[in-house]
């Protein structure tokens, strides 16, 4: 392409015959188009007229040094705003990598476990439980899945809501401190707020829930969501190592050392089912010398069978 008839095309000059010509020239080829720019940059550095003053042609050169730097400038710009947009797709596509990456904590038998969630969350874990939670939180949810007992309290976060997954409910959390009993192999579910408000559902029924206020706790009777007044705080001292527990019948201690211990305890005696213990023991002594001084009232013999796996109380 002839230069004039580019500069006449630069100018506002070029005929309609010349502009038709310059239009097919740049779709012919993408160098037509670098070409093109080039004699933009030159033709607009060089335009200068023949009658400018000294004072209008140092004007004009500090427009033209303007413009050359501002082009300059741009070009920078563009470089940089390309390495941005390349770092925060590279940033996202590792948070959402991360957010795919479950970790997994899990309680042994008679143990207990305490951890920090990325969000700040504190966790306690008691003995034969599992807490599944994502490498980093990321959208508008922050979600965990537990199965077994667990004692949380929840950073608040009014726009990311945090979500406790059970087998039989779900709750729903802004920022509190509660407590939730789901092991999967058992029938019961219970969940005792202390601070804050929770919001617990029902899995079998999506449309059945309740919002539960501070000393209150809520379990599944009968297929349905049933709140009550908490009773006995120590309960949850387990935190500290302790099972404690108040005017609650031998079968029903047992059960918690079930969940407790993983061992199940077969009750022959009959007559030691409904003799009502209260009292502590500190999950680390074990079963074994719980049984020893619970028997010195209930009169009652204890062993294991060949297995290890069941105790029976005769």
């Amino acid at each position: 392409m002839e230069k004039e008839t580019l500069y006449r095309f630069f100018d506002g000059r070029a005929s309609k015959e010349e502009k038709e010509e310059v239009r097919l020239w740049l779709n012919d080829s993408r160098e037509h188009e670098k070409e093109l720019f080039r004699e933009r940059e030159f033709f607009d550095a060089t335009i200068l007229s023949e009658n400018v003053s000294p004072r209008e042609e140092k004007k004009e050169s500090e427009r033209l040094f303007v413009r050359m730097a501002l082009r300059e400038f741009l070009k920078v710009a563009a470089v940089v705003a390309i390495m941005l947009i390349g770092s925060v797709y590279f940033y996202q596509s590792r948070m959402a990598k991360l957010a795919l990456t479950m970790n997994t904590v899990t309680a042994p038998a008679g143990q207990r476990v305490n951890l920090t969630l990325p969000d700040g969350t504190k966790v306690w874990l008691n003995a034969r439980s599992e807490i599944q939670y994502p490498a980093v939180f990321i959208g508008s949810i922050r979600r965990v899945k537990l199965t077994g007992e667990a004692y949380f309290e929840v950073k608040h976060d009014k726009s990311n809501p945090f979500i406790v997954q059970t087998k039989k409910c779900n709750i729903k959390v802004l920022g509190t401190k509660f407590n939730v009993e789901a092991y999967e192999d058992s029938d019961d579910f219970c969940t005792s707020l202390m601070q804050g408000s929770i919001d617990v559902y029902d899995n079998s029924n999506p449309s059945s829930h309740i919002i539960l206020k501070p000393d209150y706790q809520v379990s599944i009777v009968n297929g349905h969501l049933k709140t009550e007044v908490i009773q006995d705080y120590d309960m949850f001292r387990w935190r500290e190592g302790l099972i404690c527990f108040r005017n609650v019948t031998f079968e029903q201690l047992m059960t918690r050392f079930e969940k407790c211990y993983g061992i199940r305890v077969s009750i022959l005696n009959d007559k030691v089912r409904s003799y009502i213990c209260s009292g502590k023991f500190r999950i680390s002594d074990g079963i074994d010398n719980a049984l020893r001084i619970l028997q010195k009232d209930a009169r009652y013999k204890f062993e294991r069978d060949d297995q290890n796996t069941t105790i029976y109380i005769k």
